[in-house]
């Protein structure tokens, strides 16, 4: 009879141990920080050029394309009256998708939070001083700092160049015309993404790569 404890106390603990086998808790890991790392053919212009990252949260949104698929809308920040095209066009079809974006020029790297309605002014926040010309252009920032405290799962977005004349319209020149141009928010995430070459552009306005962590 002594045997009787010892064996119920046996089928307690593999009942116990069973039961914790089952409660299995996984755990996701999400970044905090976006490096964007691309590289053009040849040194970064931000006198003659802007550069563009554009972020978005729905894979629907849009960005003014290169000719000749696009001859009509400049790829300007929201706000900036176009030369080319009616400004409240470039809300509907494009600002209004936007997340927010990233712009190189004279003063540095810039960081812009939407949403962008017509009327309403912008805020820029400097994240990045511009550094010595190389062909690499880099973004760094906190994604709480352009999607607030709701990061998406999927991040999408695109880079674009644009060519900035002072009595011009100023079209985009290229972009990643990859339909991959996305990343998961989970920490560890990369992505590189590669454009073709295209002679017929300066060569520092051409992208060759863009390599995208998620940190």
């Amino acid at each position: 009879m002594r045997k009787i404890p010892t064996v119920v106390s046996c089928l307690l603990l593999v009942v116990s141990l069973l039961g914790c086998a089952r409660t299995v808790t996984s755990y996701v890991n999400y970044g905090s920080i976006m490096t964007v790392d691309v590289t053009l053919r040849g040194n970064m212009d931000a006198t003659a050029n802007r550069y563009f990252l554009v972020l978005a949260r729905d894979p629907g949104y849009k960005v003014p394309l290169p000719p000749p698929d696009n001859i009509v809308y400049e790829m300007i920040e929201p706000g900036t009256t176009p030369r080319s095209g009616a400004l409240a066009d470039y809300y509907a079809n494009y600002y209004s998708s936007w997340e927010g974006y990233c712009l190189v020029e004279p003063g540095g790297y810039f960081l812009v939070d939407g949403p962008f309605t017509l009327g309403e002014p912008l805020t820029r926040e400097v994240i990045a001083s511009l550094g010595t010309a190389t062909t690499k252009l880099t973004f760094n920032f906190e994604l709480s700092r352009l999607f607030g405290a709701t990061i998406p799962e999927t991040i999408y977005f695109d880079l674009i160049t644009v060519p900035w004349p002072d009595d011009a319209a100023r079209l985009p020149a290229d972009h990643l015309a990859a339909t991959d141009a996305y990343i998961s928010k989970i920490a560890g995430s990369t992505l590189t993404v590669t454009d073709d070459n295209n002679p017929a552009l300066a060569d520092s306005l051409d992208i060759t790569q863009c390599q995208v962590t998620i940190q």
